[in-house]
């Protein structure tokens, strides 16, 4: 099924384009794919995963300081909603992808049906980076605001917490029953100190979303 979307997503490739490459497994694949298209573009990668795979399939890599603005920009997604609002950063790339998502002009999204649910944040957290010594007062906030809950991540084994390309570390909040108001959510997240950013993408004023089926593949556009 992840394939199906990755295959219609290079349709949305075209030569020469300057496009926002962003992390996890469907990237990799649609890296994959594009490699072997023979389509000429540069992109801009949203983590060091991705940057290394570009250099190794020898796809041509720019930064935003270069590029101000990106036409597309193709990613994943680990859930979406019916109004196309995300939970992106499960890869802990959340940052960084948000940055190069919002300087697209059009975000498209590549995932299977499994992904596409009713409330956002059911079964899956909202990951979160922040600097280290916040994480009380953000578990705190947190809880007083939603009644939900902050895990740092931590490494394999007895690894010391799992930090991000910037530097900072990782946590995952857990919301018992999803989310009301996953807008809400993302702009009183971004306001406690300490905290850098979210994985809630609701803002994104042109969203397609390409959700691959046993057969083909379903495209979705926001409103």
């Amino acid at each position: 099924m992840k394939l199906n979307a990755v295959t219609e997503a290079l349709k949305y490739v075209n030569d020469g384009d300057v496009i926002g490459l962003g992390s996890g497994t469907t990237v990799a694949l649609f890296m994959e794919e594009l490699s072997k298209s023979g389509k000429k573009v540069t992109c801009v990668p949203t983590s060091l995963d991705t940057l290394f795979r570009a250099s190794k399939l020898r796809i041509p890599i720019t930064t935003l300081n270069h590029v101000r603005v990106l036409e597309k920009t193709f990613d994943g997604a680990d859930q979406v909603d019916e109004r196309l609002r995300l939970i992106k950063g499960g890869g802990g790339a959340l940052t960084r992808e948000k940055v190069v998502a919002y300087s697209s002009k059009e975000l498209v999204i590549m995932v299977d049906k499994t992904k596409c649910v009713k409330k956002l944040g059911l079964g899956f957290p909202v990951p979160l980076e922040f600097i280290f010594e916040a994480l009380p007062l953000i578990q705190k906030r947190v809880d007083e605001l939603f009644g939900a809950t902050v895990v740092l991540r931590m490494g394999q084994g007895k690894l010391p917490p799992l930090i991000s390309d910037n530097g900072l570390v990782l946590g995952d909040v857990h919301f018992k029953d999803g989310l009301e108001d996953p807008n809400y959510a993302e702009e009183e997240l971004n306001k406690i100190p300490g905290v850098l950013e979210n994985g809630l993408f609701t803002k994104h004023p042109n969203v397609t979303v390409l959700v691959g089926e046993e057969k083909g593949c379903k495209t979705l556009k926001r409103p």
